[in-house]
């Protein structure tokens, strides 16, 4: 009898092999992960090693240059709040989930980025509304799988506090426990991002990011035990991963208020630009683009 291998992805957002070279006597389940599988210890990151472009690469195998999500946020000059690279229509190559689909199988992705639009079986897209003529109940409704939404939703939903952390990991681990378990998906994926709103919050090292930490750790022992209780978990590949690291900062570098100064820019009231800019620099966290135009 041919046994169905699945796969888990599970992104702990903002996870570097510092936290498990410091903490994973405090870590049991991914201790658990290292001791019976394998730790790769050193990986050569994309550029840039942003959220949008490094979870795209990872279900492409393709630099950003290749498959489009250069950044997590589109360039957008004249908003001051641009759109993320939400839809899966910006990818220009094909991804994992696409060729399981191509099989046949079932997939499920919990707030993974960029799977907004796409035609994963059950999808929890990760997107938030940026314009005030929207809510999040809409847009999310737009980007997911909307009966697979309302119905966790319905069984799930008060356990979230919005888009707030930690409750929206709390909410997004009972809906994949649940898929797991009642839907036996060939390849799920599913992002967290507790970790990574904390040390955003508080700082890198700091006394919230650590118990973020160990809240993953208890997540990712949650979605291990359903897949026992599902009866797939020896069929089961588990892939448990960091996007990125972070470094603390305390300066920043405002490249627009130099090209402004030059004349190259006109900048607004808003902190956005003027449509007649012929340099203008884009942010991507650590580092920056420069565009020119005419």
């Amino acid at each position: 009898m041919i046994i169905q291998q699945r796969l888990v992805v599970i992104s702990l957002d903002a996870m570097g092999s510092r936290d498990l070279d410091e903490h994973l006597e405090e870590l049991p389940n991914l201790r658990r992960l290292v001791v019976t599988g394998t730790r790769v210890r050193k990986v050569r990151g994309i550029y840039p090693t942003l959220t949008y472009p490094s979870h795209t690469t990872i279900i492409t195998g393709q630099f950003p240059a290749v498959h489009g999500i250069v950044n997590n946020t589109k360039m957008q000059p004249q908003r001051q709040s641009p759109d993320w690279y939400w839809y899966q229509r910006d990818v220009k190559v094909p991804t994992l989930y696409d060729l399981v689909r191509q099989k046949h199988e079932k997939t499920a992705a919990f707030l993974w980025p960029v799977t907004a639009g796409s035609k994963i079986t059950y999808n929890l897209a990760e997107i938030f509304p940026n314009r005030i003529w929207t809510n999040q109940v809409l847009v999310s409704l737009k980007a997911s799988s909307p009966a697979f939404l309302l119905r966790m939703n319905q069984r799930y939903g008060h356990l979230r506090r919005g888009i707030q952390q930690p409750e929206l990991d709390d909410f997004i681990t009972a809906c994949a426990i649940d898929t797991l378990v009642h839907k036996k998906p060939t390849l799920t994926l599913i992002h967290l991002v507790d970790m990574d709103s904390m040390r955003h919050r508080y700082g890198v090292r700091s006394a919230e990011a650590m118990a973020a930490l160990k809240r993953l750790d208890t997540r990712v022992g949650k979605l291990i035990d359903a897949t026992i209780a599902a009866g797939t978990f020896s069929a089961t590949n588990f892939a448990i991963l960091g996007d990125h690291y972070q470094i603390n900062v305390d300066h920043m570098i405002h490249l627009n208020q130099a090209f402004a100064k030059r004349g190259w820019l006109t900048p607004t009231a808003n902190g956005t630009v003027k449509n007649d800019w012929h340099v203008w620099a884009k942010s991507c966290d650590g580092s920056t683009y420069v565009y020119t135009r005419n």
